[in-house]
C-alpha cells in the first residue's frame, strides 16, 4: 500500500501549480478562485491549497477577503512602479560592477544570448524572445555571484515575466527596441564602461515601465 506524500510536499506542489496558472495567464487578473474547485482540479485536499493560497497572497498574486473571497490580483500602478524601482537599483548596480570584469566564457554567454534574441526577433518568435530577455537579466545577476541579489531576482522572477509580457503586448514595436537596448548595455559592459552600462540599464527599464503605464502613447 503506497503512502500519501507528506503535507509539505503537497503544499509545495499546490503552490507551484497555482503560481504557474496565474503567471501563465490561465487564471487572469480578476478571476475568482474556489478552494474546493482548486482542490478537485489538483486532486488533493483543501488544506494544502489553503496554505498555498495564503503564500500567494503574501507575494501579491491573489487577494483573500471575507467579502469577495479569493481573487487573482493584477499588478497595480503602484506594484509596477515599485517593481521597476527595485530592478533599476539592483540591475544598474550589477552592470556597473561587472563592466570590464567578465571572463571570456561569460562574455561568450552574453553574446550568444544576444545572437539568439536577434534570431527570435527576425522570426517574430515573441515567446522565445521573452524567455531570452529574462535569461539575459538573470545571467547578469548570476555573474556577480551575490547570493542576496540572486535571491531577490528569483523572488521577482514571475513578476519580471509578467512585466515583460505586458510590455510586449502594449507595444509591438518594443521587442526590436529592447534588443537594441540590450546590445548597447552588453557593449558597454564588455568595454568596461560601468557608468554608461548603468545609465543604459536604467533607460532600458524606464522605457518598459512607460509603455505599461501609458500604453496609449505607444500604440501603433
Amino acid at each position: 500500500m503506497s503512502m500519501s506524500p507528506p503535507p509539505s510536499r503537497l503544499q509545495s506542489r499546490a503552490y507551484s501549480e497555482l503560481r504557474r496558472l496565474i503567471v501563465s495567464g490561465e487564471f487572469p487578473p480578476g478571476t475568482f478562485l474556489s478552494e474546493r474547485q482548486l482542490a478537485l482540479q489538483l486532486e488533493m485536499s483543501k488544506t494544502p491549497v489553503h496554505v498555498a493560497l495564503e503564500r500567494l497572497e503574501s507575494e501579491g498574486f491573489v487577494t483573500i477577503s471575507a467579502q469577495q473571497g479569493i481573487v487573482v490580483r493584477g499588478m497595480s500602478v503602484e506594484d509596477i512602479v515599485d517593481h521597476y524601482e527595485l530592478r533599476e537599483a539592483i540591475e544598474a548596480w550589477v552592470v556597473r560592477r561587472l563592466a570590464g570584469k567578465l571572463s571570456p566564457g561569460q562574455e561568450r554567454q552574453l553574446q550568444d544570448n544576444l545572437k539568439e534574441q536577434r534570431a527570435a526577433l527576425k522570426e517574430d518568435d515573441l515567446s522565445r524572445l521573452v524567455q531570452l530577455d529574462e535569461q539575459m537579466h538573470f545571467m547578469l545577476g548570476s555573474f556577480l555571484q551575490n547570493r542576496e541579489i540572486m535571491s531577490t531576482m528569483e523572488r521577482l522572477r514571475d513578476k519580471i515575466h509578467q512585466v515583460i509580457v505586458r510590455v510586449t503586448d502594449s507595444d509591438r514595436s518594443r521587442p526590436a527596441d529592447s534588443v537594441s537596448e540590450h546590445a548597447r548595455i552588453i557593449k558597454a559592459i564588455l568595454a568596461g564602461e560601468g557608468a554608461q552600462a548603468a545609465d543604459l540599464m536604467v533607460e532600458h527599464l524606464e522605457a518598459g515601465k512607460r509603455r505599461i503605464l501609458n500604453p496609449e502613447r505607444f500604440a501603433r
